[in-house]
């Protein structure tokens, strides 16, 4: 699976990308699933076209079943109980930071409730203008063993193999 965090413009370098996630941004063309959004709802898109809206949070099936929230939401660990009982492997989240604290208390929470759940988590921090990319994978599942796979305003590409969120083994990102 191809995943691209961050600006539409990395999608130049690829033919097609299996998963994009972006802030607020279009839906390209060549992304067989899109997420982009806001802190306030989110678009998913399949084939370059716009698929389902939604708002508070929401469930989509992209090969891989993903679950999308935003805002305050985002914060609470019941979120990603929830998300494991419907079968989610992904947690997508959408906030908007006002200060220094709180961006490390919300990237903080990500990191604890994807080891806490075992969920791989994706979440977009809009802090004073610029989008943060923030992916954290269970302790297990990360060389370094720390769960941060990346961290930073810079588009971020991954390519997981195929039963990467499906095994139990560990593979190492």
């Amino acid at each position: 699976m191809k995943i691209l965090v961050g600006s539409p413009v990395s999608l130049e370098e690829f033919e097609t990308i299996d998963l994009f996630i972006s802030w607020l941004d279009v839906i390209p063309d060549n992304a067989r699933f899109s997420i982009v959004g806001t802190s306030k709802f989110f678009i998913i898109g399949k084939n370059g076209r716009e698929w389902k809206k939604g708002y508070e949070f929401g469930i989509v099936d992209a090969d891989i079943n993903i679950f999308v929230v935003g805002g305050d939401l985002a914060l609470y660990p019941e979120v990603f109980y929830i998300a494991k009982e419907n079968g989610a492997k992904l947690v997508v989240g959408f906030c908007e930071i006002q200060n220094f604290i709180d961006f490390n208390f919300v990237k903080a929470k990500f990191w604890a409730h994807t080891q806490e759940t075992s969920l791989a988590s994706i979440v977009l921090l809009n802090f004073l203008g610029k989008v943060h990319n923030n992916i954290y994978f269970p302790l297990e599942k990360t060389k370094n063993q720390t769960g941060v796979v990346a961290e930073g305003v810079a588009p971020v590409f991954l390519e997981l193999k195929k039963n990467f969120f499906s095994s139990e083994e560990a593979e190492d990102v």
